[in-house]
C-alpha cells in the first residue's frame, strides 16, 4: 500500500512538475515571438507570467531586455536585477546592461555593490563609455531648456517635428483620448508588429502615434489624414513647393493579407501629402518604401540643398538605421538613396536629421557620448560631412536626446524623456539668456583638483541638478533663475562639505562659482590631554587650572568632532565612599566649567574614580610625602577625534587652517605639548612638578598606543665631557624608569645622553647664571609614530 502511495504521489509532483515547466516554456515561446516582432507590451506580459511560474533568468532577462527597448529603465533596472540575482554565470553583456539601466535610474552605486558580490569585475565593463559626461560649453550660459508645458502631457509621449512659417508648432503624441492610459512607455522607432487591438498599440499599450499641430494661439487640433490604414503616423517635416505647402512623414499601416483573417503590422515607410489647414490630403508614397524588407522613418527636408534625409535599416547600410538623402526636382522626382556614412553613420541607430545653415544635425546611439540617443552636430560643407561632436548640457542628458530644432529667431527645440523613469518623451524649449552656470572646484590642502568627488546640488522642492565633470575636480550645472540650492561635497576619506548659501534669486544670468577645500579625515585617535590637580578635600578649580579648561574648551568649539572625557580621582586620605563622592563632585565641575565655556554638554563624558586608581604606592596607611599625594588629586583630560564616514561638517565651508593644524601629531604638539624635565646641579632625581609632566606623558602614551618616545638626556658645562655624558645618559634613563614604572612599555622608549654637546645656551665662551645653567639640565621628550 505504501509502496503504491509513495509512486502515485512521484508520478503526481512529476505531472506537476512537467505542467508548470511546460506551461513556463509555451510562455516563453509566446513572449520570445512578441519580442522579435516588437509587440514589447505583450512580451513583457508574457515573460513576467512565465517568471511568476518558475523563476528563471531567461524570463527575468527577456523582461529586462524588453523594458529597455521601451526606454522603461527604472523597469529595466529592476529586472536586471532579478535576472543578476538568479543567473549563476551572468554574461559580460548582461551585466553590462545592468549597469547601463542602472546609470539611467542613478542607482550605479547599488548595481557596482551586487555586481562585484557575484564576483563580476566593473572595471572590465568600462560603462563610461556609455554614458560619459560632457562639458558644460559657453553657449550653455545662454541657453537653457525648459519644459514645453503647453505642448506635453504627463501620461503620453511627445516629441518634436517642424514649424511652419505661420508660426504652427507641429509634434507627435500618442495622448489618450480614447479610454485610460496603459502604463507603458512611449517609442520612437516603429518596427514589425501584430496588431492585436485596432486602437491601441501593443507596442506601447497606449493609443498609436499621431501628428497634433498648435496654432499661434495656443489651440491644439490632431491632423486628419485622407487615408484610413495609418497607425503610428509621426515625424513631420514640412516644405513649400510650386505655392503648396507639403508634410512629409511616417506612418506605419494595417495590411491585411487576403487569405488570413488577422491584420499585420508592418515596418514604417514615408508618405507625403498636401497640407491644407488641419488635413493632409492626396498623401503618395515615398518610392524606396519597402515595408517587408525595411523601415524608413523621420524624414527632414533641406529645401535650400533640394535633398530629403531620412533614416533607414536597409540593407547595405552601417548597423542598426543609417541616415540616408535623396535629391528631388520642384515636383518630387526623387533621384537614389545615398547612404551619408561616416561621421554620420555607425554600428548603432542614427535618426532625425535637420539641417541648420552649415550644421547638420541628428541623434544616435552609436557614438560615445552621455547615455542613449544623444543629439551630434557635424559641419555640413558642400553636401559633405565632418567634424562630428555632440552637443553639451543642458541639450544632452543621461538619458534619449533627440529630435534638435532650431529656427532662425534661435527658437530651439529637443525631445527628452530625462524627466523621471517613466521613459514618456518631453518636449523642451530653450529660454534664452536665463541661464546661470554653477561651476564647482574641488581642491586638496595643496591647491591640487580633487578627482572623484560626488556632488549633489538640489532646489527648494529636492530637484537634483546634474553635474557634469568639466575638468579634473571640476563641475558644471545649469541653475534655474529665483531659485534656492544646496551642494553636498562628498568622498570618501574627507570631511563632507554642505553649502547651504548657493541662491540665483536677485542675480543676473552668468556664472556662480564656487571653490571647496577638501580636507582628509584623520585616524580616530587621542590629540590632547592635560591634568588638573587640586588641594586636599577640595573639589573647586584652582586658578592653575582655568588655563587648561581655556585652552579645552577653545579646542572642542574648533573643531566640532571632538568628543572630551573627563576622569576624577582622589588620594587614599578619608573613606573610599567619601572619595567617590569627592571625585565626582570634581567631575561634574569641571564639566560644567566646560559648559559654561561653550562646549555642548552631550560631548563630554564624565567618570569618577575615588582613590581606585593611584599614579603611586601612597595607598591607605601608607607614608608618603604632600607631593606624592598632590599626584592622586587629580581629573585627567582626554580629547580624541571621533569622526564617522561622510561626516558634514556643520557651518558647511571647512576653514582654511584645517588643512595645516587638522593633523593628529601636529595637534598633539600644538595642544598638548610635549614636556621637557628639568634636574637640579647634578642631580638625576625627579621632582614633583616634573612628574605632574610626565603624568599627562604617561595619559597621552595610554590613549595612543602607537606612539613612541625618544628621550635625550643633557647636562651643563661644569664637570668633565666624560662624566656629563654618563649623568646625562642617567637622567634621560631616569625619565624612562618612571614611564616604564607607570606600566609604559620599554620598548616604545628609546633614550640616550648627549652629556654637554647640545646646550640651549652655550656657556662656554661667557659667563651664564645659574638660571642659564638650569635650562641646559634637562632631558628632552620627542614623540613619535
Amino acid at each position: 500500500m505504501m509502496k503504491n502511495y509513495t509512486l502515485l504521489l512521484t508520478l503526481f509532483l512529476s505531472c506537476a512538475f512537467w505542467s508548470t515547466t511546460n506551461g513556463q516554456n509555451a510562455l516563453l515561446r509566446y513572449a520570445d515571438e512578441q519580442s522579435a516582432l516588437a509587440n514589447y507590451a505583450q512580451a513583457v506580459e508574457g515573460y513576467t507570467r512565465a517568471f511568476e511560474r518558475r523563476k528563471t533568468y531567461r524570463s527575468a532577462k527577456g523582461a529586462a531586455e524588453c523594458y529597455a527597448k521601451s526606454n522603461n529603465y527604472a523597469k529595466a533596472y529592476e529586472w536586471w536585477g532579478k535576472a543578476m540575482e538568479i543567473g549563476e554565470n551572468p554574461s559580460v553583456d548582461d551585466a553590462e546592461n545592468y549597469l547601463k539601466s542602472s546609470y539611467a535610474v542613478g542607482k550605479e552605486d547599488d548595481a557596482l555593490k551586487k555586481l562585484r558580490q557575484l564576483g563580476l569585475d566593473p572595471s572590465n565593463m568600462d560603462p563610461l563609455d556609455l554614458l560619459m559626461y560632457r562639458t558644460v560649453s559657453d553657449k550653455a550660459e545662454e541657453d537653457q531648456l525648459e519644459l514645453a508645458a503647453e505642448l506635453n502631457t504627463l501620461s503620453a509621449a511627445d516629441f518634436m517635428g517642424a514649424r511652419d512659417g505661420e508660426g504652427n508648432l507641429y509634434f507627435v503624441s500618442d495622448r489618450d483620448t480614447k479610454a485610460q492610459e496603459k502604463s507603458f512607455p512611449g517609442i520612437r522607432f516603429d518596427a514589425r508588429n501584430q496588431l492585436y487591438d485596432k486602437e491601441f498599440s501593443d507596442w506601447t499599450g497606449r493609443e498609436y502615434l499621431k501628428i497634433y499641430k498648435k496654432d499661434p494661439n495656443g489651440a491644439i487640433i490632431q491632423l486628419q489624414m485622407d487615408r484610413d490604414d495609418f497607425l503610428n503616423v509621426s515625424d513631420p517635416s514640412i516644405v513649400k513647393a510650386e505655392g503648396k505647402e507639403y508634410l512629409f512623414f511616417s506612418a506605419t499601416r494595417s495590411i491585411r493579407k487576403a487569405k488570413q483573417k488577422r491584420t499585420f503590422t508592418v515596418s514604417p515607410e514615408i508618405f507625403y501629402g498636401e497640407l491644407q489647414g488641419d488635413k493632409v490630403a492626396n498623401i503618395k508614397s515615398f518610392p524606396f518604401n519597402s515595408t517587408l524588407e525595411h523601415g524608413m522613418v523621420t524624414p527632414f527636408v533641406d529645401q535650400s540643398a533640394e535633398r530629403l534625409y531620412f533614416a533607414s535599416d536597409m540593407e547595405g547600410g552601417h548597423g542598426g538605421y543609417d541616415i540616408y538623402y535623396v535629391g528631388y526636382s520642384g515636383d518630387f522626382e526623387f533621384g537614389e538613396p545615398v547612404n551619408v556614412g561616416e561621421p554620420v553613420n555607425s554600428a548603432g541607430d542614427e535618426r532625425d536629421p535637420f539641417v541648420d545653415s552649415d550644421k547638420f544635425f541628428f541623434a544616435s546611439n552609436g557614438h560615445q557620448g552621455h547615455g542613449g540617443l544623444d543629439v551630434y552636430q557635424v559641419d555640413l560643407q558642400e553636401g559633405s560631412f565632418s567634424d562630428i561632436a555632440p552637443l553639451d548640457e543642458p541639450y544632452n542628458s543621461s538619458k534619449d536626446d533627440f529630435a534638435y530644432r532650431q529656427y532662425p529667431d534661435n527658437e530651439i527645440y529637443l525631445s527628452s524623456n530625462r524627466r523621471g523613469d517613466s521613459g514618456l518623451d518631453n518636449i523642451y524649449r530653450q529660454v534664452a539668456r536665463a541661464l546661470r552656470k554653477l561651476v564647482v572646484s574641488t581642491v586638496d590642502c595643496n591647491g591640487l583638483p580633487v578627482k572623484g568627488a560626488r556632488l549633489m546640488v538640489q532646489n527648494e522642492q529636492g530637484e537634483q541638478v546634474e553635474m557634469a565633470q568639466e575638468d579634473e575636480g571640476v563641475y558644471s550645472g545649469v541653475l534655474s533663475g529665483n531659485t534656492e540650492y544646496e551642494l553636498e561635497l562628498t568622498k570618501k576619506g574627507y570631511f563632507s562639505v554642505e553649502d547651504l548659501d548657493i541662491t540665483t534669486k536677485g542675480t543676473e544670468p552668468g556664472t556662480i562659482e564656487r571653490e571647496y577645500r577638501l580636507v582628509p579625515v584623520p585616524d580616530n585617535r587621542t590629540v590632547y590631554v592635560d591634568i588638573i590637580y587640586y588641594d586636599l578635600d577640595k573639589s573647586s578649580i584652582r586658578e592653575d587650572a582655568s588655563k587648561i579648561l581655556d585652552r579645552a574648551s577653545k579646542l572642542l568649539k574648533e573643531y566640532p568632532f571632538l568628543r572630551i572625557k573627563v576622569s576624577a580621582h582622589t588620594d587614599s586620605r578619608a573613606s573610599r565612599q567619601y572619595n567617590v563622592e569627592l571625585s565626582r563632585q570634581r567631575a561634574e565641575n569641571v564639566k560644567a566649567s566646560l559648559v559654561g565655556r561653550g562646549v555642548d554638554a552631550a560631548r563630554i563624558a564624565a567618570e569618577w574614580h575615588g582613590e581606585e586608581q593611584l599614579v603611586n604606592d601612597c595607598a591607605d596607611g601608607d607614608h608618603c610625602p604632600e607631593g606624592l599625594h598632590q599626584l592622586n588629586r587629580r581629573t585627567e583630560l582626554v580629547i580624541s577625534l571621533e569622526i564617522e564616514e561622510g561626516m558634514t561638517v556643520p557651518g558647511g565651508m571647512l576653514p582654511e587652517d584645517w588643512c595645516n593644524k587638522l593633523q593628529p601629531m601636529q595637534m598633539i604638539e600644538e595642544y598638548t605639548g610635549v614636556p621637557m624635565v628639568h634636574f637640579d646641579f647634578d642631580r638625576t632625581d625627579l621632582r614633583v612638578e616634573d612628574k605632574m609632566e610626565l603624568e599627562r606623558l604617561v595619559l597621552l602614551l595610554e590613549n595612543n598606543d602607537d606612539l613612541r618616545l625618544e628621550l635625550q638626556g643633557h647636562t651643563d658645562i661644569r664637570g668633565s665631557e666624560a662624566y656629563n655624558k654618563e649623568l646625562s645618559e642617567e637622567r634621560a634613563g631616569t625619565v624612562a624608569q618612571y614611564l616604564i614604572d607607570r606600566g609604559i612599555n620599554k620598548g616604545r622608549l628609546d633614550y640616550s645622553g648627549l652629556g654637554e654637546s647640545s646646550p640651549v645656551e652655550d656657556c662656554k665662551d661667557i659667563p651664564c647664571s645659574e638660571e642659564i645653567h638650569q635650562l641646559n639640565r634637562r632631558t628632552e621628550i620627542k614623540v613619535k609614530q
